[in-house]
């Protein structure tokens, strides 16, 4: 009988959701460089090649926002610059974002909910599934392994504390529709070792 899985929330130097007696994995790039999940999971994980034009996948999702007040060129060039790990564009916090528009598809313009599910889960799980941990991590899962899934932009309470749930379609499709809280990548890797595919949620 297979495994369960869980996604979990966490806060960088602080409180990890409470969860079941299962492997903890943490997606994060809140952990040492070299580790294996961290190179795996984490969109922030420097991409051979490049993607996209970008350093890594977080990059590309960042370049797709386009802010009131701020040109979007400028964001879009900056990105393509970007050459370490960076969450978000300098000056930027606080900023209305107005709409999503990537380069690979400039005509169109993205409401939040959208570019989750035509932009960062398709192209996240292309990078994601068949990666050494997600094809262990998964098998372990098939295994009858219970596993929980740790992300910073996993569930919160009503309150925005930590929170852990197991993962079910019914549960990604509520959480990617919900524009309170970040979609984060946990959600993906989650769904994924439980043999979810992102069009049964999309």
């Amino acid at each position: 009988m297979p495994g369960k899985v869980f996604i979990a929330s966490m806060n960088l130097r602080g409180e990890w959701a409470p969860s079941p007696l299962a492997i903890k994995v943490n997606v994060t790039s809140a952990q040492a460089t070299a580790n294996l999940n961290r190179r795996d999971f984490s969109p922030m994980t420097h991409i051979e090649g490049g993607y996209e034009g970008f350093w890594n996948f977080e990059a590309f999702w960042q370049s797709g926002k386009v802010f009131e007040d701020i040109p979007e060129e400028k964001v879009k060039a900056f990105w393509h610059k970007v050459d370490e790990a960076k969450r978000r564009y300098p000056g930027s916090k606080g900023k209305k974002v107005l709409y999503a528009r990537f380069e690979h598809a400039p005509d169109e313009k993205m409401d939040y909910v959208t570019s989750r599910k035509k932009v960062y889960v398709p192209r996240y799980f292309e990078l994601m599934k068949d990666r050494e941990m997600a094809v262990r991590w998964k098998k372990m899962v098939e295994e009858g392994k219970d596993i929980v899934v740790y992300d910073f932009d996993g569930p919160r309470t009503e309150e925005g504390g930590v929170l852990c749930m197991e993962v079910t379609v019914d549960l990604l499709r509520e959480k990617i529709e919900d524009v309170r809280h970040p979609f984060g990548h946990g959600y993906i890797v989650a769904g994924w070792l439980k043999g979810i595919y992102p069009q049964e949620y999309l």
